[in-house]
């Protein structure tokens, strides 16, 4: 579930009508201002942001949100209605769904759509399972298991049993869960993972048969000519692209099902600098642009530049992340004993190790100098706005607390002999460096002894690091893979989840919670539920929480579109720019 989302994602405004705007260049194309590149065009692997604003604007769901403002309410896309017991598409007890498929709709290589594409696809997601991928969001509510590999690496998944849970029937494909499911519409609202059968097996990808399917499980991403490569049915197309010079150029597809977008053109650019990017807006050379919180006062101040604030705060915003069990050969622990030079593997295994780093960390200072005042305090794993009615954070800015917890670990043996060890993060933004810093600086308050080397990293290595289990303690963020508590819960706290796979932690209690949780239909029983399963988490931290960030978006005051509520493939909930909304005048 590697929505390790790096806040790297482009954001966008939603604008009110206004006059022609002087400096205008080329109204049919818009600049798009990123901090850093894609990873993958593949939608059976793209779940980092950057990844899934390019998907997200290239292929299409089945179903999709009605509105940004109602999680709940659902609307037909590439299927032409959204199963329920009222239609009869949806069995009475909750585990068979019919998806009619919406005719007339074209690839962008010409290909019309067929139930058969669906199905292809949807197979495609599960099975391809690349490790830290996104994969679970449907092999868990359609085949009950989350991952098609064993605990020792070897496939442990029937074929057959998955090609009769997904079937064609005439012109329509039926999913059969596993089990009743309450998120698993939601997750396929938020999946633009539909690509062309022929197309795919005529540049060498899966054959859709038995024989062949394992040869494709979780196979390097360089490998898939999804990589590099795509056949959506949305908007636009990808016309050209190049990771290293972060350059990617989408064009509008001109046969799209629905009216073809306003917008001729999309240049996505990767610009790191922060006062470049500010200099481009500012002078017309860009039409949107990514900015932290904390550069919301500089953005807001440019010439003919919009500010408008998200009205609400969806995002959990950066976590540290404990490592349970560390390589030992990882040389961020240091000696990998408890000797004062470094860490021993289990380091966090101990309670009163995280309670203690966590007692130690200043969090307003972090509101102050990471987010420029505009965030709120994570209540839990789950936002606010998710789950409502949670108790306050437990945890404050304490070092008389976090000594009480070093004093009792190990037996008094860290507090006497101090520890080094490495805290590693992405340098894509600032606010993480601030982060990093005011970890460091709590625990050399707390005990001179105690060591903390800052590291960063590349995001594609933080990835790698951490599914290898070679960090002990890492920085990253956190978005909704869909809007629900269960992608929260699952994403950060089940045994099979990505972060605590990274983390090698697993707490079957809470996986029984949130595996019981995910069943519940009446909707304040569930949030009841969730609001148990972040108690129980606070109890024995697994990560720490820091502040739901304040989005905003920044664009020149020509650009329009954006007024609209729509939420296609979950992007506008994640701030994420969906272009189709979007024109310039």
């Amino acid at each position: 579930m590697k929505r390790f989302s790096l806040l790297l994602a482009a954001v966008l405004a939603a604008l009110p009508a206004a006059a022609d705007a002087p400096g205008m260049r080329n109204k049919g194309s818009f600049i798009q201002l990123t901090t850093r590149s894609w990873f993958t065009f593949d939608p059976a692997a793209a779940f980092d942001a950057v990844s899934f604003i390019v998907t997200g604007n290239v292929y299409e769901p089945l179903i999709t949100f009605k509105n940004v403002d109602d999680p709940e309410a659902l609307m037909p896309f590439l299927a032409s209605q959204v199963p329920s017991v009222a239609n009869g598409l949806l069995s009475k007890d909750g585990l068979r769904y019919r998806f009619p498929i919406r005719e007339g709709v074209k690839f962008h290589s010409g290909d019309p759509l067929t139930p058969e594409d669906v199905r292809y696809s949807l197979l495609r997601f599960m099975l391809h399972d690349i490790e830290g991928g996104p994969s679970a969001l449907l092999l868990r509510p359609v085949l009950g298991v989350y991952s098609t590999r064993g605990e020792d690496g070897k496939i442990a998944l029937d074929f057959e049993k998955a090609a009769a849970a997904v079937r064609v029937d005439g012109d329509s494909v039926v999913v059969r869960l596993a089990a009743p499911d309450k998120t698993f519409l939601k997750a396929l609202a938020s999946l633009p993972i539909v690509v062309s059968k022929p197309w795919s097996i005529a540049h060498g990808e899966w054959d859709g048969t038995a024989g062949s399917w394992e040869r494709f499980n979780d196979r390097p991403l360089e490998k898939s000519y999804y990589h590099d490569h795509a056949n959506g049915t949305a908007p636009f197309r990808v016309e050209s692209a190049d990771a290293e010079s972060g350059s990617l150029l989408l064009k509008r597809h001109d046969a799209y099902w629905r009216a073809a977008a306003s917008l001729e053109e999309v240049r996505l650019r990767v610009v790191p600098s922060k006062a470049l990017r500010l200099w481009m807006l500012e002078n017309g050379d860009a039409d949107g642009s990514y900015f932290e919180d904390r550069d919301f006062s500089e953005a807001k101040d440019l010439d003919g530049v919009r500010v408008v604030e998200q009205p609400f705060y969806a995002s959990l915003g950066e976590v540290l992340f404990f490592g349970f069990q560390v390589d030992a050969a990882s040389p961020r622990i240091g000696s990998g004993k408890l000797d004062g030079k470094g860490i021993s593997p289990d380091f966090f295994s101990n309670p009163d190790v995280r309670k203690g780093f966590a007692a130690a960390l200043d969090y307003e200072g972090y509101l102050k100098r990471g987010l420029g005042m505009r965030g709120r305090r994570a209540p839990g794993p789950v936002p606010e706005l998710f789950l409502p009615g949670q108790a306050p954070a437990a945890t404050v800015f304490d070092l008389k607390a976090a000594e009480r917890h070093f004093k009792k670990a190990f037996g008094g043996a860290l507090w006497e002999k101090g520890f080094s060890l490495t805290l590693a993060y992405s340098p894509s933004n600032a606010s993480r460096v601030v982060l990093a810093n005011l970890m460091k600086a709590g625990l050399e308050k707390v005990n001179p002894k105690f060591r903390i080397e800052i590291q960063r990293l590349p995001s594609a290595e933080i990835y790698e690091e951490a599914e290898a289990g070679r960090l002990p303690l890492f920085i990253a963020g956190y978005y909704s893979d869909y809007p629900d508590p269960h992608s929260f819960a699952f994403g950060l706290l089940h045994g099979a989840g990505y972060y605590p796979k990274a983390q090698r932690y697993s707490n079957a209690k809470l996986d029984a919670m949130i595996e019981e949780a995910a069943a519940v239909s009446d909707p304040e029983l569930r949030r009841e539920r969730y609001r148990k399963i972040s108690a129980a988490a606070a109890e024995d931290p697994a990560q720490i929480y820091t502040y739901q960030p304040a989005r905003f978006s920044a664009v020149r005051d020509w650009v329009r579109g954006l007024d609209a509520t729509d939420n296609v493939n979950n992007l506008r909930l994640n701030n994420f720019p969906y272009f189709y909304s979007l024109s310039k005048s």
